[in-house]
């Protein structure tokens, strides 16, 4: 299911053409899908990342639209959608938006997760933010990073602000295994963290001081422009079928225990995931539910959102994203185009 692969950036064409407009998909069902064989690039190959694809295809969900879906991973996954090297990309909300501003050739398709989880660990016997000062913190992987202002951000809501300590903020990769290695071996006083790193942070000791969640749009589905217009059919299949996988992995909805947790983990094995301790687990966020619209929820006000939370410059939505292959997709499975109203208790 997983093809690995390196893609480098590709030259900006900013200014080569004008607004998008809206596509008109017509009524009812989409025609026969023209590109059967649907390429995914996404950046990093964790469960979360790909398990809507594998679920889809494992269950035919994708079989039944006329589709054929690959995972690939890629050091760029914008510059791997607009070379070509992939259909649709996976790609994070922020990175998009740049990448739009550049002119690269991209546009996002629909949301990924709407979500974001912002869990926070510092070393054992901190307790204030005072005790941070004169330490390394880590914020993001790389510099450059907009998720870093969203962190500051979010430390700041909850009591840990790090404006007026002397930190040194570090870089020390963008897999968060490599921060978990700086923080248990003491180089790092305070580090974001996931589900996958929460057992060996529980083991070392780690004070887990932040466990929130925020509506903001994590991930989008990125695709090459040149790619939906030759392939408008294909682009709404593959939604359609992509958002039956999510609602099976929910079911029987978002906040819920997961219904179909055993099948879901047995698909994961499957594909040479590790789920043993997943299977001991019994709490609503087993699947990452906690991410998940079932909806691909995007709009106006998750771009503007982005934009705000991570200190992006101004970019005009209209002139940039077309949302109609994604409200064609919802229209066909009765779905509604906002943001899901469910007041979730995280963790």
């Amino acid at each position: 299911m997983i093809t690995l692969a390196a893609c480098t950036d590709v030259p900006s064409t900013a200014g080569d053409d004008g607004p998008v407009e809206a596509a008109d998909l017509g009524d009812g069902e989409p025609g026969a899908a023209e590109d059967t064989e649907i390429t995914v690039a996404i950046p990093f190959p964790d469960i979360t990342m790909y398990s809507q694809y594998v679920v889809g295809t494992e269950l035919g969900f994708y079989e039944d639209e006329g589709l054929s879906v690959e995972v690939i991973t890629a050091d760029n996954v914008n510059a791997a959608v607009s070379s070509g090297s992939a259909d649709i990309g996976v790609e994070s909300a922020g990175a998009v938006i740049e990448a739009v501003r550049a002119g690269v050739g991209v546009m996002p398709l629909a949301g990924h997760f709407c979500r974001q989880n912002f869990d926070f660990a510092v070393q054992p016997g901190v307790t204030s933010v005072d005790q941070l000062a004169g330490t390394d913190v880590v914020l993001a992987g790389t510099t450059g990073d907009p998720a870093e202002f969203q962190r500051q951000r979010v430390l700041k809501e909850e009591g840990w602000d790090l404006d007026g300590v002397d930190v040194d903020i570090v870089y020390p990769g963008p897999d968060s295994a490599t921060w978990r290695e700086f923080f248990v071996t003491d180089r790092v006083s305070l580090i974001p963290f996931y589900g996958d790193d929460r057992p060996a942070l529980d083991e070392y000791g780690a004070n887990i001081v932040i466990e929130a969640l925020r509506p903001w749009a994590n991930d989008l589905h990125v695709v090459g422009k040149g790619w939906l217009e030759d392939n408008p059919n294909s682009a709404v299949r593959f939604l359609r079928a992509t958002m039956k996988s999510l609602e099976h992995i929910v079911a029987p909805g978002v906040g819920e225990v997961p219904e179909n947790k055993d099948e879901i983990l047995d698909i994961y094995a499957a594909n040479d995931f590790e789920v043993d301790e997943l299977r001991a687990q019994d709490h609503p966020w087993i699947l990452d539910g906690h991410l998940a619209c079932p909806n691909l929820y995007f709009d106006e006000e998750a771009w503007d959102t982005t934009i705000e939370t991570q200190e992006l410059d101004p970019l005009p939505f209209d002139e940039h994203v077309d949302l109609s292959y994604l409200h064609k997709a919802q229209e066909l499975l009765d779905l509604d185009a906002a943001m899901p109203s469910e007041e979730l208790v995280y963790p």
